[in-house]
């Protein structure tokens, strides 16, 4: 694999954690437990809030970062944490936002044009960096 810096490194290690976690993520809660929750503090806490959480620390890790294993993680956890926030997006506008409500075709339909999206600016970006 070419050094962590290198572009098609860049694009993988954000490319397919993306899309490993939305398939994951859209899966287990359509066929395994859709009433699968995290509360805090007795607030439901969706995954747009946890992939916040993973992205922005790892968007500032990213800016500094000169270690090649810590720029990694950062890589991946900026494609698990995006894939987190860009699922959830259309769901939680255009929604009520509740378990039932994940599971219909809008919400659907809106993660993955907007996950498509990312992955169009990431290949394009990555072209243009090569």
């Amino acid at each position: 694999m070419p050094p962590v810096d290198h572009p098609t490194t860049t694009l993988l290690l954000i490319l397919v954690p993306l899309l490993l976690t939305e398939l994951g993520q859209r899966l287990y809660l359509h066929l395994v437990n859709p009433e699968a929750d995290v509360y805090l503090a007795g607030y439901n806490v969706h995954h747009l809030y946890s992939g916040a959480l993973i992205e922005i620390p790892a968007a500032f890790v990213l800016a500094f970062a000169t270690a090649p294993a810590v720029r990694a993680g950062a890589l991946v956890a900026l494609g698990v944490g995006s894939a987190m926030v860009l699922d959830q997006v259309v769901y939680l506008v255009t929604t009520d936002g509740s378990n039932r409500s994940y599971l219909t075709p809008v919400s659907l339909w809106g993660a993955v044009v907007l996950e498509g999206l990312a992955v169009v600016l990431l290949v394009v970006l990555w072209a243009f960096a090569g």
